[in-house]
């Protein structure tokens, strides 16, 4: 069996009580759980979040595009 290290980026939508970006994502990063299982080919060996990054909600497009 070949060993191979895979970068996967995930992207989670939360809804929480925090008040706080920093505090959503410190919760996240140090008591939840990234879950990948094995396959009939693939056995997964060890998963960690590398970067967390948030979106500036204001640059989101709640699909207000002009009419051309």
């Amino acid at each position: 069996m070949k060993y191979e290290t895979l970068f996967i980026m995930v992207r989670v939508a939360v809804h929480a009580d925090h008040t706080s970006i920093a505090e959503i994502v410190n919760e996240l990063e140090t008591q939840s759980k990234l879950s990948l299982t094995d396959t009939a080919n693939v056995n997964i060996l060890e998963t960690e979040i590398l970067v967390s990054r948030v979106r500036n909600i204001k640059n989101i497009n709640h699909g207000t595009q002009s009419k051309l």
